[in-house]
């Protein structure tokens, strides 16, 4: 007999409306996506969405860090990528490539949703994290390491926010970005 709505778990109803997001978001973008479709695909009254999710902000912001994670872990669980921070680096980046429009989105709303700050802060993090442990064998000692995390947020908002197709792969970018910043670090 299948389980009422009583006797669902609110983590998996949650997970539930983040998935149904997900897929919705990707496929129509923010501004073609309300909260009552969601709830519709998800099998949860419209009007119950909000309390899961009191914004459409907040549950975009959950849709993106729970696709964030689910790639950061795929990431680092692939053994052929383990212990080489860059392909790490490289392969996030790429694989988030087919989501720029919805990074757009979500950039373009940061400032007025702390949700969505806070799911991108968490990327960065890690982005910046994979990029810094690449480099730090081959920066000076007791180099200033903030010019260099600073400079790789940029490029990194720019990799994913920009509606330009790139004239050069991704790889190659980052690459670029490395040789910069270790010169930057060595100059100071």
């Amino acid at each position: 007999m299948p389980r009422n709505r009583q006797q669902i778990p609110k983590a998996e109803r949650e997970a539930a409306l983040i998935e149904s997001a997900w897929e919705l978001f990707a496929t129509r973008g923010y501004k073609g996506t309300s909260l009552a479709e969601v709830g519709k695909a998800a099998g949860v009254a419209a009007n119950a969405v909000r309390w899961y999710f009191p914004t459409k902000d907040d549950l975009f912001a959950a849709a993106l860090d729970h696709l964030f994670t689910r790639e950061r872990e795929h990431i680092e669980a692939d053994p052929a990528l383990e212990g080489d921070p860059r392909r790490q680096l490289v392969t996030f980046l790429v694989d988030l490539e087919a989501h720029r429009r919805l990074h757009r989105e979500a950039y373009d709303r940061m400032g007025e949703s702390p949700a969505l700050a806070d799911a991108y802060s968490r990327m960065q993090e890690w982005l910046e994290g994979r990029l810094l442990t690449a480099v730090a064998s081959r920066l000076p000692e007791g180099a200033d390491v903030a010019p260099v995390a600073d400079l790789a947020h940029v490029l990194f908002e720019g990799l994913l926010v920009s509606t330009r197709e790139l004239d050069r792969p991704t790889e190659e970018l980052v690459g670029l970005l490395m040789e910069a910043l270790i010169a930057v670090a060595a100059a100071r």
